[in-house]
Protein backbone atom coordinates (compact mmCIF):
# COMPACT_ATOMS: atom_id res chain seq x y z
CA UNK A 1 0.00 0.00 0.00
CA UNK A 2 1.12 3.22 -1.10
CA UNK A 3 2.37 6.01 2.02
CA UNK A 4 -0.01 9.09 1.51
CA UNK A 5 3.40 11.75 1.79
CA UNK A 6 4.65 9.32 -1.20
CA UNK A 7 1.50 9.85 -3.00
CA UNK A 8 1.66 13.70 -1.81
CA UNK A 9 4.93 13.86 -3.23
CA UNK A 10 4.21 12.22 -6.37
CA UNK A 11 1.54 14.69 -7.37
CA UNK A 12 2.52 17.73 -5.85
CA UNK A 13 6.13 17.73 -6.85
CA UNK A 14 6.76 21.38 -5.59
CA UNK A 15 6.69 20.09 -1.95
CA UNK A 16 10.22 20.11 -0.65
CA UNK A 17 11.81 17.19 0.40
CA UNK A 18 10.19 14.48 3.01
CA UNK A 19 13.73 15.15 4.85
CA UNK A 20 13.92 18.99 5.59
CA UNK A 21 13.28 20.37 8.68
CA UNK A 22 11.48 23.67 9.29
CA UNK A 23 13.84 26.33 11.41
CA UNK A 24 12.07 26.27 14.59
CA UNK A 25 10.16 29.65 15.05
CA UNK A 26 11.80 32.13 17.10
CA UNK A 27 11.21 32.57 21.10
CA UNK A 28 9.07 35.92 20.78
CA UNK A 29 6.95 33.57 18.20
CA UNK A 30 6.21 31.28 20.70
CA UNK A 31 5.54 33.32 23.53
CA UNK A 32 3.04 35.65 21.77
CA UNK A 33 1.04 32.01 20.95
CA UNK A 34 0.77 31.64 24.40
CA UNK A 35 -1.18 35.14 24.90
CA UNK A 36 -3.46 34.59 21.77
CA UNK A 37 -4.11 31.11 22.98
CA UNK A 38 -5.51 32.47 26.13
CA UNK A 39 -7.04 35.43 24.31
CA UNK A 40 -8.63 32.96 21.92
CA UNK A 41 -9.76 30.87 25.58
CA UNK A 42 -11.51 34.24 27.10
CA UNK A 43 -13.29 35.08 23.35
CA UNK A 44 -14.94 30.88 23.34
CA UNK A 45 -15.62 31.16 26.86
CA UNK A 46 -17.99 34.37 26.23
CA UNK A 47 -19.41 33.08 22.97
CA UNK A 48 -20.66 29.50 25.18
CA UNK A 49 -21.98 31.93 27.54
CA UNK A 50 -24.27 33.40 24.57
CA UNK A 51 -24.39 29.88 23.62
CA UNK A 52 -26.22 28.73 26.49
CA UNK A 53 -28.61 32.17 26.54
CA UNK A 54 -30.13 30.91 23.52
CA UNK A 55 -30.44 27.66 24.95
CA UNK A 56 -33.33 25.67 26.79
CA UNK A 57 -32.51 24.72 30.29
CA UNK A 58 -33.41 20.97 29.64
CA UNK A 59 -31.21 20.87 26.56
CA UNK A 60 -28.33 23.03 27.49
CA UNK A 61 -24.89 21.49 28.31
CA UNK A 62 -23.67 22.02 31.95
CA UNK A 63 -21.58 25.00 32.05
CA UNK A 64 -18.06 23.74 33.58
CA UNK A 65 -18.32 20.84 31.43
CA UNK A 66 -18.60 22.76 28.05
CA UNK A 67 -16.06 25.68 29.42
CA UNK A 68 -13.77 21.89 30.34
CA UNK A 69 -14.26 20.98 26.41
CA UNK A 70 -13.23 24.77 24.81
CA UNK A 71 -10.14 24.44 27.15
CA UNK A 72 -9.32 21.08 26.23
CA UNK A 73 -9.40 22.16 22.58
CA UNK A 74 -7.96 25.71 22.55
CA UNK A 75 -5.12 25.77 25.15
CA UNK A 76 -3.15 23.35 22.96
CA UNK A 77 -2.89 25.59 20.82
CA UNK A 78 -0.42 27.67 23.16
CA UNK A 79 2.65 25.43 22.53
CA UNK A 80 0.96 24.19 18.57
CA UNK A 81 4.55 25.31 17.00
CA UNK A 82 6.26 23.99 19.98
CA UNK A 83 5.09 20.73 20.18
CA UNK A 84 2.83 20.66 16.50
CA UNK A 85 2.04 16.93 16.84
CA UNK A 86 1.47 15.82 20.59
CA UNK A 87 -0.77 19.10 20.34
CA UNK A 88 -3.01 18.18 17.36
CA UNK A 89 -3.31 14.67 19.01
CA UNK A 90 -4.73 16.66 21.97
CA UNK A 91 -6.98 17.66 20.64
CA UNK A 92 -8.43 15.13 18.08
CA UNK A 93 -8.89 13.35 21.50
CA UNK A 94 -10.63 16.39 23.08
CA UNK A 95 -12.80 16.57 20.19
CA UNK A 96 -13.79 12.78 19.56
CA UNK A 97 -14.72 12.38 23.18
CA UNK A 98 -17.08 15.48 23.02
CA UNK A 99 -18.69 14.51 20.18
CA UNK A 100 -21.83 12.96 21.79
CA UNK A 101 -25.04 13.79 21.62
CA UNK A 102 -25.06 15.70 25.22
CA UNK A 103 -21.93 17.79 23.88
CA UNK A 104 -22.87 18.13 20.06
CA UNK A 105 -23.26 21.88 20.45
CA UNK A 106 -19.97 22.59 21.93
CA UNK A 107 -18.02 21.31 19.51
CA UNK A 108 -19.88 22.84 17.10
CA UNK A 109 -19.49 26.06 18.08
CA UNK A 110 -17.71 28.07 15.91
CA UNK A 111 -14.25 28.58 18.40
CA UNK A 112 -14.25 25.29 18.81
CA UNK A 113 -14.40 24.13 15.44
CA UNK A 114 -11.61 27.04 14.55
CA UNK A 115 -9.34 25.69 17.19
CA UNK A 116 -8.93 22.04 16.05
CA UNK A 117 -8.62 23.25 12.73
CA UNK A 118 -5.64 25.31 13.68
CA UNK A 119 -4.20 22.19 15.57
CA UNK A 120 -3.87 20.04 12.33
CA UNK A 121 -3.14 23.06 10.21
CA UNK A 122 -0.09 23.66 12.12
CA UNK A 123 0.92 20.29 12.74
CA UNK A 124 1.03 19.65 9.03
CA UNK A 125 3.08 23.17 8.40
CA UNK A 126 5.26 23.42 11.64
CA UNK A 127 5.78 19.74 12.24
CA UNK A 128 9.46 18.69 11.76
CA UNK A 129 9.71 14.67 11.76
CA UNK A 130 7.87 14.42 8.89
CA UNK A 131 7.11 10.52 9.36
CA UNK A 132 6.13 11.18 12.91
CA UNK A 133 3.38 13.47 11.18
CA UNK A 134 1.84 11.26 8.89
CA UNK A 135 1.88 8.58 11.12
CA UNK A 136 0.20 10.26 13.52
CA UNK A 137 -2.40 12.19 10.94
CA UNK A 138 -3.03 8.98 9.44
CA UNK A 139 -4.57 7.80 12.82
CA UNK A 140 -6.05 10.55 12.96
CA UNK A 141 -8.13 10.53 10.11
CA UNK A 142 -8.81 6.52 10.75
CA UNK A 143 -10.71 7.95 14.08
CA UNK A 144 -12.68 10.11 11.77
CA UNK A 145 -13.63 7.84 9.57
CA UNK A 146 -14.95 5.38 12.40
CA UNK A 147 -16.80 8.55 13.35
CA UNK A 148 -18.80 9.11 10.33
CA UNK A 149 -19.48 5.16 9.94
CA UNK A 150 -20.51 5.23 13.23
CA UNK A 151 -22.72 8.45 12.51
CA UNK A 152 -23.81 6.53 9.11
CA UNK A 153 -24.73 3.54 11.46
CA UNK A 154 -27.03 5.88 13.97
CA UNK A 155 -28.79 7.26 10.79
CA UNK A 156 -29.30 3.42 9.25
CA UNK A 157 -31.16 2.84 12.95
CA UNK A 158 -33.16 6.09 12.90
CA UNK A 159 -34.61 4.73 9.25
CA UNK A 160 -35.15 0.96 11.18
CA UNK A 161 -37.17 2.41 13.85
CA UNK A 162 -39.33 4.13 11.74
CA UNK A 163 -37.97 7.26 13.18
CA UNK A 164 -37.66 10.19 10.41
CA UNK A 165 -34.72 13.18 11.10
CA UNK A 166 -36.96 15.22 8.83
CA UNK A 167 -41.01 14.45 8.62
CA UNK A 168 -41.36 15.58 4.93
CA UNK A 169 -38.01 17.09 3.09
CA UNK A 170 -37.66 19.28 0.62
CA UNK A 171 -34.49 18.05 -1.70
CA UNK A 172 -34.50 15.09 -4.35
CA UNK A 173 -32.50 12.41 -1.84
CA UNK A 174 -33.63 10.14 0.61
CA UNK A 175 -33.03 11.74 3.65
CA UNK A 176 -30.21 9.15 5.13
CA UNK A 177 -28.54 9.17 1.59
CA UNK A 178 -28.03 13.22 2.05
CA UNK A 179 -27.19 12.86 5.77
CA UNK A 180 -24.17 10.56 4.81
CA UNK A 181 -22.98 12.58 2.04
CA UNK A 182 -23.49 15.80 3.91
CA UNK A 183 -21.56 14.26 6.95
CA UNK A 184 -18.67 13.39 4.28
CA UNK A 185 -18.29 16.45 2.51
CA UNK A 186 -18.29 18.46 5.23
CA UNK A 187 -15.78 16.44 7.20
CA UNK A 188 -13.53 16.57 3.59
CA UNK A 189 -13.49 19.94 3.70
CA UNK A 190 -12.66 20.70 6.78
CA UNK A 191 -9.79 17.95 7.24
CA UNK A 192 -8.93 18.00 3.32
CA UNK A 193 -8.53 21.91 4.08
CA UNK A 194 -6.86 21.78 6.95
CA UNK A 195 -3.94 19.38 5.07
CA UNK A 196 -4.27 20.97 2.36
CA UNK A 197 -3.25 24.56 3.36
CA UNK A 198 -0.64 23.33 5.82
CA UNK A 199 0.97 21.87 2.84
CA UNK A 200 1.11 24.84 0.79
CA UNK A 201 2.45 27.03 4.28
CA UNK A 202 4.94 24.49 4.73
CA UNK A 203 6.25 24.30 0.70
CA UNK A 204 6.18 28.55 1.34
CA UNK A 205 8.18 28.00 4.01
CA UNK A 206 10.75 26.22 2.44
CA UNK A 207 10.93 28.23 -0.57
CA UNK A 208 11.49 31.44 1.96
CA UNK A 209 14.26 29.42 3.42
CA UNK A 210 16.00 28.46 -0.40
CA UNK A 211 15.29 32.31 -0.84
CA UNK A 212 17.46 33.67 1.88
CA UNK A 213 20.43 30.69 1.57
CA UNK A 214 20.12 32.05 -2.30
CA UNK A 215 20.70 35.53 -1.07
CA UNK A 216 22.88 34.58 1.69
CA UNK A 217 25.07 32.37 -0.68
CA UNK A 218 25.15 35.27 -3.02
CA UNK A 219 26.10 38.02 -0.64
CA UNK A 220 28.94 35.75 0.71
CA UNK A 221 30.39 34.87 -2.86
CA UNK A 222 30.21 38.51 -3.47
CA UNK A 223 32.06 39.28 -0.40
CA UNK A 224 34.53 36.55 -1.42
CA UNK A 225 35.05 38.07 -4.94
CA UNK A 226 35.63 41.53 -3.43
CA UNK A 227 38.12 40.29 -0.62
CA UNK A 228 39.57 38.09 -3.67
CA UNK A 229 39.59 41.58 -5.91
CA UNK A 230 41.38 43.57 -2.77
CA UNK A 231 43.97 40.66 -1.90
CA UNK A 232 44.88 40.31 -5.46
CA UNK A 233 45.26 44.44 -5.91
CA UNK A 234 47.79 44.14 -3.05
CA UNK A 235 49.90 41.21 -4.19
CA UNK A 236 50.07 43.05 -7.43
CA UNK A 237 50.98 46.01 -5.14
CA UNK A 238 53.90 44.04 -3.39
CA UNK A 239 55.28 42.77 -6.37
CA UNK A 240 55.64 46.57 -7.46
CA UNK A 241 57.13 47.68 -4.30
CA UNK A 242 59.49 44.33 -4.57
CA UNK A 243 60.32 45.54 -8.11
CA UNK A 244 60.77 49.64 -7.18
CA UNK A 245 62.96 48.67 -4.35
CA UNK A 246 64.59 46.18 -6.58
CA UNK A 247 65.27 48.99 -9.13
CA UNK A 248 66.25 51.70 -7.12
CA UNK A 249 68.68 49.18 -4.66
CA UNK A 250 70.40 47.96 -8.13
CA UNK A 251 70.75 51.73 -9.25
CA UNK A 252 72.52 52.56 -5.64
CA UNK A 253 74.85 49.87 -6.11
CA UNK A 254 76.20 50.26 -9.32
CA UNK A 255 76.34 54.16 -8.81
CA UNK A 256 78.34 53.19 -5.18
CA UNK A 257 80.37 51.02 -7.07
CA UNK A 258 81.44 53.19 -10.05
CA UNK A 259 82.32 56.47 -7.52
CA UNK A 260 84.51 54.19 -5.58
CA UNK A 261 86.21 53.57 -8.63
CA UNK A 262 86.17 56.96 -9.52
CA UNK A 263 86.74 58.63 -6.62
CA UNK A 264 90.65 58.97 -7.01
CA UNK A 265 90.73 59.43 -10.49
CA UNK A 266 87.85 62.15 -11.11
CA UNK A 267 86.69 63.66 -7.42
CA UNK A 268 83.78 65.53 -9.59
CA UNK A 269 82.65 62.39 -11.22
CA UNK A 270 82.24 60.48 -8.29
CA UNK A 271 80.36 63.75 -6.72
CA UNK A 272 77.81 63.31 -9.48
CA UNK A 273 77.37 59.45 -8.94
CA UNK A 274 76.83 60.47 -4.72
CA UNK A 275 74.28 62.79 -5.68
CA UNK A 276 72.19 59.65 -7.85
CA UNK A 277 72.68 57.84 -5.29
CA UNK A 278 70.62 60.15 -3.21
CA UNK A 279 68.30 60.37 -5.66
CA UNK A 280 67.98 56.97 -6.13
CA UNK A 281 67.52 56.54 -2.39
CA UNK A 282 65.40 59.30 -1.65
CA UNK A 283 62.94 57.86 -4.13
CA UNK A 284 62.87 54.67 -3.35
CA UNK A 285 61.71 56.09 0.26
CA UNK A 286 59.11 58.18 -1.24
CA UNK A 287 57.63 55.15 -3.91
CA UNK A 288 58.00 52.43 -0.59
CA UNK A 289 55.95 55.35 1.80
CA UNK A 290 52.95 55.21 -1.31
CA UNK A 291 53.06 51.59 -1.58
CA UNK A 292 52.68 50.75 2.07
CA UNK A 293 49.84 53.22 2.85
CA UNK A 294 47.35 49.96 0.94
CA UNK A 295 49.37 47.42 2.09
CA UNK A 296 47.67 47.09 5.59
CA UNK A 297 47.84 43.33 6.17
CA UNK A 298 50.68 40.66 6.04
CA UNK A 299 49.94 38.23 3.21
CA UNK A 300 52.37 35.21 2.96
CA UNK A 301 51.83 34.72 -0.76
CA UNK A 302 54.69 35.09 -3.12
CA UNK A 303 55.22 38.11 -4.20
CA UNK A 304 57.58 38.08 -6.92
CA UNK A 305 56.14 36.32 -10.15
CA UNK A 306 57.81 33.99 -11.87
CA UNK A 307 57.44 32.44 -15.68
CA UNK A 308 57.16 27.91 -16.28
CA UNK A 309 61.38 28.27 -16.78
CA UNK A 310 61.56 30.12 -13.03
CA UNK A 311 62.98 33.31 -14.79
CA UNK A 312 61.97 36.47 -13.78
CA UNK A 313 59.19 38.46 -15.00
CA UNK A 314 59.16 42.23 -15.15
CA UNK A 315 56.35 44.55 -14.79
CA UNK A 316 55.47 46.54 -17.80
CA UNK A 317 55.26 50.14 -17.66
CA UNK A 318 54.98 52.95 -20.48
CA UNK A 319 57.57 51.58 -22.77
CA UNK A 320 55.06 49.05 -23.89
CA UNK A 321 52.30 51.06 -24.49
CA UNK A 322 52.31 50.31 -27.93
CA UNK A 323 51.65 46.46 -26.94
CA UNK A 324 49.01 47.72 -25.22
CA UNK A 325 47.25 49.40 -28.34
CA UNK A 326 48.31 46.37 -30.40
CA UNK A 327 46.22 43.99 -28.09
CA UNK A 328 43.37 46.46 -27.91
CA UNK A 329 43.18 46.86 -31.57
CA UNK A 330 43.32 42.47 -32.05
CA UNK A 331 40.22 43.05 -29.98
CA UNK A 332 38.48 44.89 -32.51
CA UNK A 333 39.25 48.24 -30.86
CA UNK A 334 41.30 50.77 -32.55
CA UNK A 335 43.35 53.09 -30.67
CA UNK A 336 44.55 56.68 -31.39
CA UNK A 337 47.46 57.61 -29.11
CA UNK A 338 48.00 61.56 -27.93
CA UNK A 339 50.64 62.62 -26.37
CA UNK A 340 51.06 66.43 -25.02
CA UNK A 341 54.10 66.66 -22.69
CA UNK A 342 55.51 69.97 -21.68
CA UNK A 343 59.18 68.59 -21.61
CA UNK A 344 59.88 65.87 -24.35
CA UNK A 345 60.70 62.36 -23.07
CA UNK A 346 58.87 63.04 -19.56
CA UNK A 347 56.64 59.93 -19.61
CA UNK A 348 59.24 57.72 -20.51
CA UNK A 349 61.06 59.21 -18.35
CA UNK A 350 59.02 58.83 -15.03
CA UNK A 351 59.90 56.12 -12.09
CA UNK A 352 59.18 52.62 -12.32
CA UNK A 353 56.11 52.34 -9.81
CA UNK A 354 54.19 55.50 -11.70
CA UNK A 355 55.20 54.16 -14.74
CA UNK A 356 53.48 50.81 -13.72
CA UNK A 357 50.41 52.67 -12.26
CA UNK A 358 49.83 54.77 -15.41
CA UNK A 359 49.82 51.67 -18.07
CA UNK A 360 47.23 49.94 -15.38
CA UNK A 361 45.29 52.70 -15.30
CA UNK A 362 45.69 52.96 -19.17
CA UNK A 363 44.83 48.91 -19.79
CA UNK A 364 41.91 48.57 -17.22
CA UNK A 365 40.02 52.01 -19.21
CA UNK A 366 40.88 50.60 -22.70
CA UNK A 367 39.39 47.17 -21.22
CA UNK A 368 36.28 49.05 -19.81
CA UNK A 369 35.88 50.42 -23.63
CA UNK A 370 36.20 47.04 -25.25
CA UNK A 371 33.75 45.12 -22.30
CA UNK A 372 31.01 47.85 -21.79
CA UNK A 373 30.78 49.95 -24.71
CA UNK A 374 29.78 49.52 -28.31
CA UNK A 375 32.26 51.95 -29.48
CA UNK A 376 34.77 50.76 -32.33
CA UNK A 377 37.21 53.66 -31.93
CA UNK A 378 38.95 54.90 -28.85
CA UNK A 379 41.18 57.97 -27.79
CA UNK A 380 44.40 57.68 -25.40
CA UNK A 381 45.66 61.06 -24.48
CA UNK A 382 49.12 61.54 -22.61
CA UNK A 383 49.69 64.90 -20.77
CA UNK A 384 52.24 66.10 -18.59
CA UNK A 385 53.19 69.00 -16.54
CA UNK A 386 54.06 71.55 -14.01
CA UNK A 387 51.66 73.70 -11.41
CA UNK A 388 52.10 74.72 -8.30
CA UNK A 389 52.19 71.60 -6.56
CA UNK A 390 54.95 70.05 -8.62
CA UNK A 391 55.08 67.88 -11.78
CA UNK A 392 52.18 65.58 -12.78
CA UNK A 393 51.04 62.94 -15.42
CA UNK A 394 47.52 61.98 -16.84
CA UNK A 395 46.01 59.42 -19.00
CA UNK A 396 42.89 59.76 -20.33
CA UNK A 397 40.75 56.97 -22.48
CA UNK A 398 37.18 58.42 -24.41
CA UNK A 399 35.09 56.69 -26.63
CA UNK A 400 31.90 58.08 -28.77
CA UNK A 401 30.20 54.78 -27.85
CA UNK A 402 26.73 53.44 -26.15
CA UNK A 403 26.54 51.21 -22.89
CA UNK A 404 26.81 47.33 -24.13
CA UNK A 405 23.53 45.79 -23.11
CA UNK A 406 23.84 43.13 -20.00
CA UNK A 407 27.65 44.09 -19.28
CA UNK A 408 27.46 45.66 -16.19
CA UNK A 409 30.58 44.80 -14.28
CA UNK A 410 31.87 44.13 -10.76
CA UNK A 411 33.54 47.60 -10.34
CA UNK A 412 36.33 46.08 -9.44
CA UNK A 413 38.53 47.60 -11.89
CA UNK A 414 37.13 51.15 -11.58
CA UNK A 415 38.38 50.47 -7.92
CA UNK A 416 41.70 49.46 -8.81
CA UNK A 417 41.87 52.51 -10.73
CA UNK A 418 40.80 54.62 -8.11
CA UNK A 419 43.48 53.07 -5.46
CA UNK A 420 46.56 53.62 -8.02
CA UNK A 421 45.30 56.62 -8.49
CA UNK A 422 45.37 57.32 -4.86
CA UNK A 423 48.73 55.97 -4.16
CA UNK A 424 50.56 58.34 -6.53
CA UNK A 425 48.09 61.30 -4.83
CA UNK A 426 46.09 61.47 -7.69
CA UNK A 427 43.15 62.54 -8.68
CA UNK A 428 40.82 60.57 -11.10
CA UNK A 429 37.20 61.27 -13.04
CA UNK A 430 35.03 58.37 -14.46
CA UNK A 431 31.90 58.85 -16.20
CA UNK A 432 29.43 59.82 -19.18
CA UNK A 433 30.34 62.05 -21.86
CA UNK A 434 27.79 64.26 -23.90
CA UNK A 435 25.93 63.60 -26.20
CA UNK A 436 27.39 59.92 -25.40
CA UNK A 437 30.37 57.94 -24.83
CA UNK A 438 32.27 57.54 -21.60
CA UNK A 439 35.36 58.86 -20.30
CA UNK A 440 37.97 58.13 -17.99
CA UNK A 441 41.01 60.24 -16.93
CA UNK A 442 43.20 60.06 -14.27
CA UNK A 443 46.07 62.68 -13.13
CA UNK A 444 48.87 61.32 -10.86
CA UNK A 445 51.79 63.39 -9.27
CA UNK A 446 55.47 62.97 -10.47
CA UNK A 447 57.26 62.87 -6.92
CA UNK A 448 60.99 61.60 -8.16
CA UNK A 449 61.14 63.08 -11.38
CA UNK A 450 64.40 64.75 -12.22
CA UNK A 451 62.30 67.71 -13.08
CA UNK A 452 59.75 68.25 -10.15
CA UNK A 453 60.15 71.40 -9.14
CA UNK A 454 56.96 73.05 -9.11
CA UNK A 455 55.58 76.67 -10.72
CA UNK A 456 56.98 79.73 -8.91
Amino acid sequence: MRRLPDVLHRRLPSLPPAEWERPAPEPKGLRRDVILALAFLLLALLMQELVLSLTEKEDAVQRPLAFLILAALILPLMFRRRWPIPMMLIGSVAFVASGGSETYTVTMQLCAQLAYFLGLYTAVTWARNRRALWTSLTVVLLAMAVWIVVSLFTSDLYAATGMKMVEDPAGLLPVEVAYSLYSFLVNLMYFGGAIFLGLISWSNAYSSEIVKEQAQRIADQAQQLADRAVNEERLRIARELHDVIAHHIASVGVQASAARLVHDRDPDKSLELMRGIETSARGAVQETRALLGVLRENNTTELHPESADGTRNPEPSMARLGELITASKLHGLTVNLSRDEHQPGFIDGLPAGLSLALYRISGEALANVRRHSTAHRATLSLRSGLDEQGAWVEVEVTDDGRPRPDSSGTGFGLRGIRERANLHHGLVEIGPRIPRGWRTRARLRVLTHPDTNPVP
